[in-house]
């Protein structure tokens, strides 16, 4: 029993990471938390869900680094064409020097995707840019900005349920 609650615990973590803050607006923008990306009960069944893949494959301990990713894609429809700002950590595909990126995965924790399972595809944030963004420390946290969409990718680090046009990068400040 101790340690299906410990399982559960640590399923829930990246979808709490960022939690505790308000919806509010900034210059237009609605800023959400990552728990604002799954829908009304998504986070108890993934929970239930990663549990059970841990127990089907003897995993009942935490070797949960040999699951496959949970393909949840369930999305928050009220949000597809929304200005939003989600803080978060940039995962990047493509790195140029100066610390410039133009695509990047926002995910809700650091090392999110680097080590496995990745997180749900609906809990991370595929971001492209036309123009390449200056970014201080991968692993420092961020906000992104810009029109988030319900979008799947499929990238080589993870499947991804949203999309981000995005307008700006700030630095993360509680």
């Amino acid at each position: 029993m101790m340690i299906r609650a410990l399982i559960l615990v640590f399923a829930l973590l990246p979808v709490f990471a960022m939690t505790g803050a308000e919806v509010r607006a900034n210059d237009g923008a609605r800023e959400i938390v990552w728990a604002d990306l799954l829908p009304e009960g998504e986070s108890e069944r993934l929970a239930r869900l990663q549990q059970m893949q841990a127990i089907e494959l003897g995993f009942e301990h935490f070797g949960a680094e040999q699951l496959p990713q949970i393909m949840s894609f369930a999305a928050v429809e009220e949000l597809d064409g929304q200005r939003v700002r989600l803080g978060g950590y940039i995962l990047p595909f493509d790195y140029f020097s100066g610390g410039r990126v133009t695509r990047f995965l926002l995910v809700p924790y650091v090392g999110a995707c680097i080590h496995v399972p990745p997180p749900p595809p609906n809990q991370l944030v595929y971001v492209e840019t036309s123009e390449p963004v200056e970014v201080e420390g991968l692993w420092d946290p961020i906000y992104a900005e810009g029109v988030i969409r319900i979008q799947r990718q499929d990238t080589d680090l993870a499947a991804v349920a949203y999309t981000l046009e995005l307008e700006s990068i700030t630095p993360y400040r509680p």
